[in-house]
C-alpha cells in the first residue's frame, strides 16, 4: 500500500470526472435534470449579456427565441416507461436545428430574480460553443459542459488542498447525484462545488502545524460568499470553523473577526441583489404552483398554534422519507425521479464509510473538534426540511412536499468525515486510497448504462 501514499489524487479525481462527467453531459437527455430548463433560461439570458431580468405587461422573465422555446417545452413533462423513450436519432435531428432569433417572445419565469453568479460558467461556454454549434440542444450540452469544468475544478483545488479524507471527497464529488447536478445547467453545480471547497479548508486549517492567518481567514471568507452566491440553504456549515481551536489562530481578535466575515457571507449577498432587484422595480414572480395555496408567514402562523403536534408532524416526515431521502442523495435523478436500485446505493454509502473509517491519517481529530460540526450539519439538514415544511408545503398541510434527497448531497462530507472518522482505525491496511476510484468507477459505469436504458430505446 506504500505505493499509493503519494499517490496524486487531484489529478485521478480530474481524469475520472472528466471522463463520466462529459459522458453524463450526453446521456442525461436535453433538461431533464430537476428544474434544469428553469435554470437554462436564466444562463441563456446571461449569455446573451443580460445581467438580470426583464418585465413586460406587470409579469417577469426573459425574452428567447421562439425556437428555442418551443424546443425546450417539447422536452417537458416526458413520463419515461418502457413504451415512451426518447431515441438517439430524435436528438440528433433537433441537434441540428439552428435557433431562429429574429423572432422572439416575452416569458414570463418564477425564476427570474434567481442570483445570476452560479449561471456564469455555463453562459461562458454557451457563448463560446454557440461559434461552432448554436442549436437548442447544443446550448443545453455547452451549458452543461461549461458546469462541469467549473465543478471539476474547484473541487480539483479542494482535494488537493485537503492533508486527510482526499479519497472520501473523491467518493462523494463523483457520487452519481453528485455529478449529476455538477453536470448540468443548476446552480446546484457551484453550490455543491463550493460547499465541499469549504469543508477542505475547515480540514486542512485544523491540521496545519502553523498559525492561522488573516490571508488564509480572508480565503475562507471568499470561499463562503461564492456559495452563499450561488445558492441559500447551507449558511450553517459557514460557522464549521468556530470549532477549530482558538489557540490555532494568530489571536483571539482574528478567531472574532471570521464571526463577523461568516455572517457578512451568510446575509450580504442575497441583500445586494435584493437591492440590485429593488432598482429595477420588478413585480412580484409568478408561483411555482397555482392549485394550492402557499405561503410561509400563514404556514408558520398554523403551526405555531399547535407547535408539539408540528413538531411530531416534522418527526414523522423523517420517519416515513429518511430512506427516500438518503437513497435519493446518492442517486435519484431528474424530473423522473427515477432511482438506482437501493443495494447499490446502500453498497456505495457502506463502502463510502468504511473508506472513511480505514483511512490512517497523521493527526488526531478531538470529539470536541468533530462532534459540534455533526451536530451542526444535521441541523443544517432539519432547517432545510422545516423550510420546505413551511414554505413548499400547503397550508396545514401533513406530508413535506417538494423536498428530496439531492439537498442532502452537499452535507456528505461533514456528515460522513465528522460521524464515522476513528482516531485508531481498526483496518489493519489502509484500502481507502484503492477502494475510492475503484468503487466510484464502478457505480458510475452501473449509473451510465442505467440513464441510457432508462431514458433511450434501443435501436431496432
Amino acid at each position: 500500500m506504500n505505493s499509493f501514499k503519494h499517490f496524486s489524487y487531484h489529478h485521478l479525481f480530474l481524469i475520472l470526472g472528466l471522463i463520466f462527467g462529459l459522458k453524463m453531459v450526453f446521456v442525461n437527455p436535453p433538461w431533464q435534470t430537476n428544474d434544469e430548463d428553469r435554470h437554462f433560461f436564466n444562463a441563456y439570458n446571461l449569455s446573451e449579456g443580460h445581467l438580470g431580468p426583464q418585465q413586460k405587461d406587470s409579469a417577469c422573465g426573459f425574452t428567447l427565441p421562439i425556437t428555442l422555446w418551443t424546443t425546450i417545452v417539447s422536452f417537458q413533462s416526458i413520463h419515461f416507461n418502457d413504451q415512451n423513450r426518447l431515441s438517439h436519432a430524435k436528438i440528433s435531428d433537433i441537434e441540428n436545428q439552428d435557433i431562429d432569433r429574429t423572432q422572439s417572445k416575452f416569458i414570463a419565469l418564477p425564476t427570474c430574480k434567481l442570483i445570476p453568479f452560479p449561471y456564469i460558467p455555463a453562459a461562458i461556454m454557451m457563448k463560446v460553443g454557440g461559434v461552432f454549434k448554436s442549436s437548442a440542444v447544443w446550448l443545453c450540452w455547452w451549458g452543461r459542459i461549461g458546469s462541469l469544468f467549473a465543478y471539476l475544478g474547484i473541487i480539483f483545488l479542494a482535494i488537493k488542498k485537503l492533508p486527510a479524507f482526499k479519497p472520501i471527497l473523491l467518493m462523494i464529488a463523483l457520487s452519481p447525484m453528485a455529478l449529476f447536478q455538477g453536470a448540468s445547467v443548476s446552480y446546484d453545480s457551484l453550490s455543491m462545488a463550493f460547499l465541499f471547497l469549504f469543508f477542505s479548508f475547515i480540514i486542512a486549517y485544523y491540521f496545519q502545524e502553523t498559525k492561522i492567518t488573516f490571508r488564509q481567514v480572508m480565503i475562507l471568507f471568499l470561499v463562503a460568499f461564492a456559495q452563499r452566491f450561488s445558492k441559500d440553504g447551507y449558511f450553517l456549515m459557514f460557522f464549521s470553523f468556530a470549532f477549530i481551536p482558538v489557540s490555532k489562530f494568530e489571536n483571539k481578535r482574528l478567531y472574532l473577526f471570521t464571526f463577523g466575515l461568516m455572517l457578512i457571507a451568510s446575509f450580504l449577498p442575497s441583500q445586494l441583489w435584493l437591492l440590485y432587484l429593488n432598482h429595477l422595480h420588478l413585480p412580484p414572480e409568478p408561483p411555482l404552483q397555482k392549485d394550492y395555496l402557499l405561503d410561509l408567514s400563514k404556514n408558520l402562523h398554523f403551526h405555531l398554534q399547535e407547535p408539539l403536534y408540528s413538531v411530531k408532524l416534522i418527526l414523522l416526515n423523517i420517519l416515513q422519507q429518511g430512506q427516500l431521502l438518503i437513497h435519493g442523495s446518492l442517486g435519484r435523478f431528474g424530473y423522473s425521479y427515477s432511482r438506482l436500485p437501493f443495494p447499490m446505493m446502500l453498497f456505495l454509502l457502506l463502502s463510502m464509510i468504511y473508506v472513511v473509517m480505514s483511512e490512517k491519517i497523521n493527526g488526531v481529530m478531538t470529539i470536541r473538534f468533530r462532534l459540534p460540526i455533526v451536530m451542526l450539519a444535521l441541523l443544517n439538514c432539519l432547517a432545510i426540511m422545516i423550510l420546505f415544511f413551511l414554505s413548499g408545503t400547503p397550508i396545514g398541510g401533513h406530508l413535506i412536499h417538494g423536498l428530496q434527497g439531492r439537498y442532502f448531497t452537499p452535507l456528505l462530507p461533514f456528515l460522513l468525515v465528522f460521524t464515522f472518522y476513528i482516531p485508531k482505525p481498526y483496518f489493519k491496511q489502509d484500502w481507502s486510497r484503492v477502494i475510492a476510484p475503484i468503487i466510484s468507477s464502478v457505480v458510475l459505469v452501473y449509473t451510465l448504462n442505467f440513464l441510457e436504458s432508462y431514458f433511450y430505446s434501443l435501436p431496432k
